[in-house]
């Protein structure tokens, strides 16, 4: 049923492309696998909760959470760490903020596509202000330098910050400059060309790609 190093994700799902990005930063081999929840089959032998992303490895097992990826991940190749050892919990505490931006991203987006009648306005109006918070934080720790290598936290505020241009607006840009030039100096990689969202073929990360 299964293949080896697949990771079960589609098309736009934010933390199914970190993972993605991730393996591709660290050239680590890796199959993208695109799967429809609505139509799960097999795919609930690999995460019974049936959602995306999980990584089906070698030897049967099944690793689902895109921070429990990630730090799989790192331990397949020598490059720079996705997650750091110096200042681990700092990257960490970083990845746990642009997941929370992210989330509430998806919220929104779910919120919003309920029947008008039945949507909360103050829901969504305390979505958008707890994704504006999330990015003025980001704003306020950002530097606009980019190493040779992005690491786990750099990965996921970049498809935070595109996730957030793609389902609800690109206005954050007005109150966070520093954010924007890193982000679209970042936005320029391969590894974030290759996973824009709504791309029509998976991927499979088998080689250098290069910056």
């Amino acid at each position: 049923m299964c293949i080896r190093d697949s990771l079960y994700t589609d098309a736009t799902t934010p933390f199914g492309r970190k993972c993605v990005i991730a393996a591709l930063e660290r050239e680590i081999a890796l199959e993208e696998r695109f799967i429809k929840l609505s139509e799960p089959g097999d795919f609930l032998d690999v995460n019974p909760l049936n959602q995306i992303p999980a990584l089906f490895v070698e030897r049967g097992k099944c690793y689902f959470d895109s921070d429990v990826i990630l730090e799989y991940l790192d331990t397949l190749h020598e490059n720079s760490p996705l997650i750091p050892e110096l200042n681990k919990f700092e990257c960490k505490t970083a990845i746990h903020l642009a997941n929370g931006v992210i989330e509430s991203t998806l919220l929104r987006t779910m919120e919003l596509r309920r029947p008008e009648c039945r949507q909360s306005k103050t829901f969504v109006n305390h979505l958008e202000a707890r994704v504006m918070r999330g990015i003025d934080a980001m704003e306020k720790q950002r530097e606009t330098t980019i190493g040779d290598w992005l690491n786990g936290e750099e990965i996921t505020t970049a498809v935070a910050l595109s996730y957030v241009d793609f389902r609800f607006s690109t206005e954050w840009r007005k109150t966070a400059p520093t954010l924007e030039t890193w982000f679209e100096r970042v936005s320029c990689r391969k590894s974030m060309e290759l996973t824009a969202p709504m791309r029509e073929r998976p991927i499979t990360v088998n080689n250098k790609i290069g910056g």
